[in-house]
């Protein structure tokens, strides 16, 4: 007798429901930890710091930070605040895809109190989800904490190392992107 095929994280049910999702303009949406998630889009703030991490893949690693794309991972869907890959990684790609070719993933948090929650999903169930799609990097810049921090060596469900330092300082890049990144326009 043969044994039933292991269920996959998210049901196929829920990810079909997500697939067919229309969101408003100035919205987006997220499959988190079994929930679909719709969000605003960010404040300035936000962008200036997706911007300048965008700027240091460029130049010191001559990657691109892609935006507004769906990543997929065995734990959900996640919308990125950043995709740091080789440029025309994602070309002929569906709107949703695998990681593969992904060397680090951006999230920024909200500075308003008031999105604790969203918070609380870049800090656990997406930093999860990064490691189990085998994301070498997920850096996490938290405004509402004031510090940014790298997480690297995704194993099993999680990242086996991090290192964090105040919003303002200069943080140690490991490698895929061994480097210095600036953070004192964050």
């Amino acid at each position: 007798m043969a044994m039933p095929a292991e269920p996959p994280f998210v049901r196929d049910d829920l990810r079909e429901a997500f697939a067919t999702l229309e969101v408003m303009p100035g919205f987006r949406a997220e499959l988190v930890d079994g929930e679909i998630i719709v969000s605003p889009t960010p404040d300035g703030q936000h962008e200036t710091v997706v911007v300048a991490v965008d700027d240091w893949v460029r130049a010191a690693h001559d990657l691109r930070l892609h935006r507004n794309l769906t990543l997929i991972s065995p734990e959900g869907e996640y919308v990125p605040d950043g995709i740091a890959a080789p440029k025309g990684a994602f070309a002929g790609r569906e709107w949703h895809s695998k990681p593969d070719g992904v060397v680090m993933v951006l999230e920024v948090t909200s500075k308003d109190g008031w999105n604790r929650k969203g918070a609380e999903r870049d800090r656990g169930p997406k930093r999860r989800g990064y490691a189990a799609a085998e994301i070498p990097l997920y850096l996490l810049v938290d405004r509402l904490d004031g510090k940014v921090t790298i997480f690297s060596e995704p194993r099993g469900d999680d990242y086996t190392h991090s290192a964090s330092v105040v919003l303002g300082e200069d943080l140690a890049i490991p490698a895929p992107l061994e480097g210095v990144l600036p953070t004192h326009e964050f």
